[in-house]
């Protein structure tokens, strides 16, 4: 399941019958005209059709109509211009063509005329050091016998077919100590007889041998330290930490960290460092704690903001730190704390240290937060937050953040996913952050929004937000798409959960089970999910998928106000699990007894319950404003 790879638009294009007594209507919410899709072989398309009762049918498909009139159909589709034909059977029939574009399978085509041959990779320029490998891809004719060279490196490299027939050729070289290159050339070709003609590619790219690492500084806070290119995320670092860089492949720069550990980051997150003489070099000093409102703040000794990695474990948070010595021959501890146990450290590496904090037994991480300060690296360990437990008000004293998820944009496409009825996510988003603030209010909880309307809030600023807040628990509310060419109906589409921190594990957990417990949609599970506002150090933090906005029936219950409200009372029914809080106890004098069966009943007094009008608006969605 891709959680958020769709943007749909808000152009919704109408078909009248023109002159006819009873005219149908048409709208194609998804996808939109002119669309771009990958090379599938069958995709979705949904909308609306009235009414909702006539037959439709697609490109000659019959198409089954929910009762609102909203409509969901995997169809297959072809390569190049394609065309859904979408008619309506109302007396006069009705009918629309919504064109799109899938783009040209990437696969090799076998060639019958002239020899054909193309670079693959790699097609940006690469920087890399002695001891590497440059791995050559090219398609073409299949059958042939195909070499790479690097001018005035390594001439008529030797490319395997793979698999054989295919037209798919690899070759790969390992550069030399005595190699140099700076900017050559990288080209492939068929090899050919005396009297056979071939073919030829260049690369775009181009190849330089590094004879030095260079350093490089992190130029801005919250640079991602990633584990490949494009790949998972590794660290966040703050500006001013140096590194040393041994590679580039286009726009993305390698990082040695230690002998084994490399990681890649955006070139333009970093710049040459101002003295590149000597590698960075940071030395650890006395490490001191204090006890804190939250739990125990450490502070390490150190000459350099350090790069750094953070993992919890059972009883205990890691810090790693890289271009790193050991000298630490100090910890003070503060006597009046009574969270972090004892402080261990070690040289894990040459230039590697691990600093480990273990609590108290008994004690749980709630989220920790690294810093770096004036010649010291702040490391704060957060206990898990504690409630009052005590009705009418058990969560008082707990500071949630909600977060509405996505925002409306001022231009096209929209954020987040819309449905058939043309539904957009982040008005149901924050109809029900609006009910589950109320919810959580009522139970004594003092509760933050990221967005209290529908003002635009970037991503990266959600998590910023939070923490400004000083938030307890962080709670992001979403509904669910899907990516283009998968198939809606090849699994039930439900609920999730999704967590990143290990502290963030009891609150998914107890979520989902009230989902399970009192959502009548199928449950698709509760998942790790490395997303941005999910991988919040500083606090418990989890992100939930209610329904799938782009399934009429769940699109028409999400636009319910007692299904918002079900969602809200859902929810904060987890967040009271997750405290163990004990069930609110039964108004004073209706509680049962507990009797002995020869015990005589004794008459006991009824209370008529309380009913307290409620003169709340309604959770209903405001009317959507239709870009023509």
């Amino acid at each position: 399941m891709k959680l958020r790879s769709i943007f749909m638009t808000s152009t919704i294009l109408v078909c009248f019958a023109a002159g006819a007594a009873r005219a149908g209507e048409i709208k194609v919410t998804y996808p939109s005209e002119g669309d771009l899709l990958p090379s599938v072989k069958n995709t979705f398309i949904f909308g609306n059709i009235k009414p909702p009762t006539a037959p439709f049918y697609i490109n000659g498909t019959k198409i089954n109509v929910y009762r609102n009139g909203g409509f969901i159909a995997y169809l297959p589709v072809s390569e190049g211009n394609f065309v859904f034909k979408c008619e309506l059977l109302n007396g006069a029939t009705t009918t629309y063509s919504r064109r799109i574009k899938i783009r040209t399978s990437p696969q090799s085509v076998i060639s019958t005329g002239s020899l054909r041959l193309e670079f693959i990779s790699p097609s940006s320029d690469l920087d890399i050091s002695p001891g590497d490998n440059i791995e050559v891809q090219a398609a073409g004719t299949p059958g042939r016998a195909a070499a790479f060279t690097i001018k005035n490196v390594a001439p008529d490299v030797e490319m395997k077919e793979l698999p054989r027939g295919s037209g798919r050729y690899f070759g790969v070289y390992r550069v030399k100590d005595s190699d140099e290159a700076d900017k050559a050339e990288l080209s492939v070709k068929f090899k050919t007889g005396l009297f056979a003609s071939g073919a030829h590619a260049m690369s775009k790219g181009h190849i330089s041998i590094l004879r030095s690492p260079v350093i490089v500084e992190t130029s801005t806070d919250t640079v991602i330290l990633r584990n490949g290119i494009d790949s998972g995320y590794m660290m966040f670092l703050p500006k001013g930490v140096k590194m040393v860089s041994d590679g580039r492949s286009g726009s993305n720069r390698r990082i040695r960290l230690s002998s084994s550990e490399t990681g890649w980051v955006d070139d333009s997150k970093v710049e040459i460092a101002a003295d590149t003489a000597f590698a960075p070099q940071n030395e650890t000093g006395t490490i001191r704690l204090k006890k804190t409102e939250t739990g125990t703040t450490a502070s390490i000794t150190m000459q350099y903001p350090a790069a750094y990695a953070a993992e919890e474990r059972e009883n205990s948070l890691r810090l790693t730190l890289y271009y790193t010595k050991l000298h630490s021959n100090y910890v003070v501890y503060d006597s009046s704390d009574t969270f972090v146990r004892q402080v261990r450290f070690s040289q894990i590496a040459e230039n590697t240290v691990a600093v480990d904090f273990e609590l108290m037994p008994g004690s749980e991480l709630g989220g920790y937060d690294v810093i770096s300060g004036t010649r010291a690296l702040n490391v704060e360990l957060k206990k898990m937050p504690v409630v009052s437990g005590v009705w009418p008000k058990p969560l008082a004293g707990l500071r949630v953040v909600l977060d509405p998820g996505h925002s409306p944009k001022l231009v096209q496409p929209y954020d987040g996913a819309i449905g058939p009825m043309g539904t957009f996510e982040y008005q149901v988003n924050r109809v029900t952050a609006d009910k589950l603030k109320d919810a959580l209010a009522s139970l004594g909880a003092t509760v933050f929004m990221t967005r209290y309307g529908d003002e635009n809030v970037q991503l990266t600023d959600r998590p910023k937000i939070a923490k400004d807040y000083k938030g307890d628990i962080y709670i992001s509310l979403h509904n669910n798409a899907i990516g283009d060419g998968e198939d809606p109906f090849s699994q039930p589409r439900g609920f999730a959960v999704y967590h990143y921190q290990r502290h963030s594990y009891g609150l998914a957990r107890a979520v989902h089970r009230s989902y399970v417990k009192n959502i009548p949609l199928p449950d698709e599970g509760l998942r790790f999910g490395d997303y941005a506002v999910a991988r919040m150090t500083s606090m418990p933090a989890v992100l939930v998928e209610s329904a799938y906005m782009i399934m009429p029936e769940q699109e028409e219950m999400l636009n319910t106000p007692a299904f918002q409200a079900k969602l809200a009372e859902t929810i904060a029914a987890g967040v009271l699990d997750f405290f163990k809080v004990r069930p609110r106890p039964t108004p004073s004098g209706a509680e049962h007894v507990i009797r002995k069966p020869d015990t005589k009943p004794k008459p006991v007094s009824r209370i008529a319950p309380v009913v307290r009008a409620s003169n709340k608006k309604s959770g209903a969605l405001p009317a959507k404003k239709v870009k023509k």
